[in-house]
């Protein structure tokens, strides 16, 4: 199936690439577009979260929800969000008292302070660095890359749980001090 050809006719019209998607997997099922926007909406972030980091989040899903007229906006949503977790990892060491200069250092070694601190616990260690290649793989990328609502439902709920455990265990545990700088 070829990419749809926007038209000042058609923009508003379903991405015929929508009718074999569901929830359940690639099928003859599809949910409407009102069922996607609405699986999309629901994964939101606490409120208790920063306001960027809100503003970031609501527009990727808002990006994600216009897939189903634009296909490729699931994928363009999800790029969003690898690097919204990026951003939302650097005001969080903020939060935990990280140096400017830990603050300063790439994604990687924000992730290792932080796990270090114990605001990443081991079980998520590895998912941080994951998402971590994403974000690096669509923000260098050398081709196009097309994924599906699942895909984008999948990694709105990962980052989303992701996310919060972050500002969640920065903000119960006593703010260590950064003394690696």
């Amino acid at each position: 199936m070829t990419s749809k050809k926007l038209t000042p006719e058609n923009f508003l019209e379903r991405d015929e690439r929508m009718d074999c998607w569901s929830v359940y997997g690639i099928g003859a099922y599809s949910h409407p577009n009102e069922e996607w926007v609405r699986l999309v909406l629901e994964v939101s972030l606490s409120d208790e979260l920063p306001d960027e980091i809100l503003e970031m989040f609501d527009r990727a899903r808002a990006t994600m929800v216009y897939g189903c007229f634009y296909y490729p906006l699931f994928t363009n949503g999800m790029e969003e969000i690898y690097r919204i977790k990026e951003a939302a990892l650097k005001e969080a060491c903020r939060e935990g008292n990280a140096s400017r200069a830990t603050i300063g250092k790439g994604y990687k070694s924000l992730i290792d302070w932080a796990h270090s601190q114990g605001f990443i616990a081991d079980d998520d260690l590895v998912r941080w660095h994951a998402g971590r290649s994403l974000r690096n793989a669509v923000s260098h990328k050398d081709k196009a890359m097309l994924l599906g609502p699942n895909d984008a439902l999948r990694t709105l709920d990962i980052s989303k749980e992701l996310i919060e455990k972050l500002f969640c265990a920065v903000r119960g545990k006593r703010q260590p001090t950064d003394a690696s700088v």
